[in-house]
């Protein structure tokens, strides 16, 4: 139980790892060309990691009872990924690139 339990977190922690390692290699590139790398990208991302998260739970299951209740699920987080991933993709793009101006801003304030 506790393996399929590490790889389940895993698998929702991965597209926060890597909308922030996107983020990383074009930050420095300028914003019309950096929001949509990484907005569609994270988009891409987040569907293809819940589409793996819900494979994952049904496949390797560890009880017969958490591999029937995903399979009776609706899809609602397939759809909601497929629809709004980009939003959730944005927001992290947002975040990440708040945190990365206040500290261009504060390393340039300090260094002077």
């Amino acid at each position: 139980m506790q393996q399929y339990e590490i790889i389940k977190t895993t698998l929702a922690v991965l597209p926060i790892l890597s909308i922030f390692i996107i983020f990383m290699f074009v930050k420095n590139l300028k914003w019309a060309y950096r929001y949509p790398i990484v907005v569609i990208g994270g988009w891409v991302i987040v569907f293809l990691s819940t589409m793996l998260f819900l494979h994952y739970s049904f496949n390797y299951a560890p009880t017969k009872e958490i591999q029937q209740q995903v399979s009776m699920s609706d899809g609602a987080p397939v759809a909601f990924s497929y629809i709004f991933g980009w939003v959730y993709a944005l927001l992290l793009m947002l975040l990440l690139d708040g945190i990365h101006k206040l500290y261009l801003y504060l390393f340039k304030k300090y260094r002077e």
